[in-house]
């Protein structure tokens, strides 16, 4: 089929970088799907810098734009890869659906349950493809881990999981400008539990099935404001889940302790564990099974992730191993990429699509209440609707008016 003209929203460090060299690789293994066709941020330069990489890359010569709305009534394009700050997914996003384009919008979805709702029902109402970005899942350990806890029955029935890490980081008051965005609650949504944290709930979601209930508290540095829309990141959270299944487990981290640091990863069946034991990575409490890990069997079996890795490939066989890692490509960016424009070409979903995203958004969601209210929150009552104004009641009014439809 024709490739897909694309157009990049937002063109920070996430599109210029990760973005771009997973399209690039993806054209290197014949996988010619797309051609970049425009290139749009407030920030000039940072539009012009990523098309001077669209350029240099072979992927396109892109037109260069400042605003979004100029760039949709032009016409340009098929489809939409949007990385831009949080509270701009559902605006941006429902602008260019109505326009008739398909989106990619990258993680973590949107900000709130309502502009989540408005951004999926937009894509609805369009026809058109909607695809939520989130890469850890596409990752070789991820999907290995994925398949022996849920098809290849390597641990059991799985029952419970612990993720801990305890880490002394210096608190950055002051962050550059192109962060300060994070900073607002309106804007980011949240600090850790809905930024990185969005992968690891969808990794939970992926491992485990839908989760039932959160309990949860979080911390802050002194002085923060949690009512305020204006407020510090949490930089402590201890959580607890029950999933549908009967999976129960715990989040815990924080990056405000000094001393002895805590690292302690692990899924258990009732015949085994799996424990992710990269544990110098830093960000291994939100991206599970990047690097290494270990299956230990109680009958004795011991495997390395390349072991597990080696059955996984070997249980799913040629034809579904082509379509899990096309063209033999593993990066986990540009297997994401592939999906939604395979989806785009062959009028199939994605494998997360917009409503997919909104059911992880629900527990986080579900997080910031609990910590708010002091209760035990269920997932199904933040998708309903019936809870959950604590902690998104600001920051739905501060955008109702930004978008028709959010209300």
């Amino acid at each position: 089929m024709a490739r897909v003209r694309l157009a990049l929203i937002g063109c920070g460090g996430i599109a210029r970088g990760a973005h771009l060299r997973g399209l690039s690789l993806l054209r290197g293994a014949g996988l010619d799907l797309a051609d970049i066709v425009a290139c749009c941020d407030v920030d000039r330069a940072s539009a012009e810098a990523a098309a001077a990489r669209t350029a240099e890359l072979g992927l396109g010569a892109p037109r260069v734009f400042t605003s979004w709305e100029t760039m949709l009534a032009d016409r340009v394009a098929d489809a939409v890869d949007i990385c831009l700050p949080h509270g701009l997914h559902h605006v941006a996003g429902i602008a260019a659906l109505e326009a008739g384009h398909h989106v990619f919008v990258e993680k973590p979805y949107t900000v709130t349950i309502k502009t989540g709702r408005a951004l999926a029902e937009a894509a609805d109402r369009a026809g058109r493809v909607l695809a939520t970005g989130v890469c850890h899942r596409r990752m070789p350990g991820q999907r290995a881990v994925q398949w022996a806890v849920r098809e290849g029955g390597l641990i059991g029935q799985p029952r419970l999981f612990f993720a801990n890490y305890t880490q002394w980081r210096a608190p950055n008051p002051n962050p550059a400008p192109p962060l300060r965005w994070r900073m607002d609650r309106a804007m980011g949504g949240g600090a850790g539990v809905i930024d990185s944290g969005f992968h690891f709930l969808d990794t939970l979601r992926y491992f485990f099935g839908e989760c039932e209930h959160v309990s949860a508290e979080l911390g802050t540095p002194a002085g923060s404001a949690p009512g305020a829309i204006l407020e510090a990141r949490e930089e402590t959270a201890v959580i607890s889940f029950r999933f549908a299944s009967g999976v129960i487990g715990t989040w815990g981290w924080s990056f405000a302790v000094p001393g002895h640091e805590t690292r302690n990863i692990v899924l258990y069946g009732d015949e085994g564990s799996i424990e992710d034991t990269g544990y110098s990575d830093r960000y291994v409490i939100f991206h599970l099974f990047m690097h290494q890990g270990e299956v230990r069997r109680r009958d004795g079996v011991y495997l390395s992730m390349a072991d597990l890795q080696a059955r996984y490939r070997a249980a799913l066989g040629p034809e579904l191993l082509a379509r899990v890692f096309p063209g033999g490509v593993t990066d986990h960016f540009a297997i994401e990429l592939w999906d939604f424009l395979d989806a785009v070409q062959s009028g199939r979903p994605p494998e997360v699509d917009g409503w997919d995203g909104l059911r992880t958004l629900a527990i986080v969601e579900a997080i910031y209440e609990s910590s708010l209210t002091g209760h035990t929150v269920r997932i199904a009552d933040i998708l309903s609707g019936a809870t959950g104004s604590a902690w998104q009641g600001e920051i739905d009014r501060h955008w109702e008016n930004a978008v028709a439809g959010v209300r």
